[in-house]
């Protein structure tokens, strides 16, 4: 029983705070493919935590995009490409956002995580 007052940290991957464009598509209850954009708050090994406007369910399986760039590099950048699923989504003041399980993988030859199969582990 965890004590009053102190929050319990269940994520099995260190996250890291980082703000970097996301692109995902999900189909919703409709069976409509839909597209969005937003902003990573932070990322792991294991999800990543998407701030957008767009209103994705628990539940609903996703495919996103995200693009980082290399500080102080302007023609470096890393691609990850992850499937997966929306495990919760918050709404506090005017921001919105949700939370994903998504196994990444890498693309293009820049990457720095081609040298281990292009998987993050």
């Amino acid at each position: 029983m965890p004590l009053a007052g102190v929050e319990l940290d269940l994520r099995k991957a260190k996250r890291y705070s980082m703000s970097a464009t996301v692109s995902f598509c999900w189909i919703p209850g409709d069976g409509v493919l839909q597209e969005g954009q937003g902003i990573t708050a932070d990322i792991s090994s294991r999800g990543v935590f998407v701030i957008t406007d767009l209103a994705l369910r628990a539940g609903d399986h996703l495919e996103l995009d995200v693009y980082l760039q290399a500080p102080g590099a302007e023609s470096r950048s890393v691609h990850f490409h992850g499937e997966g699923r929306v495990v919760r989504t918050t709404k506090k003041g005017g921001e919105s956002g949700f939370a994903a399980e998504v196994l990444f993988q890498t693309e293009g030859p820049e990457s720095p995580f081609s040298e281990y199969g292009g998987t993050i582990q």
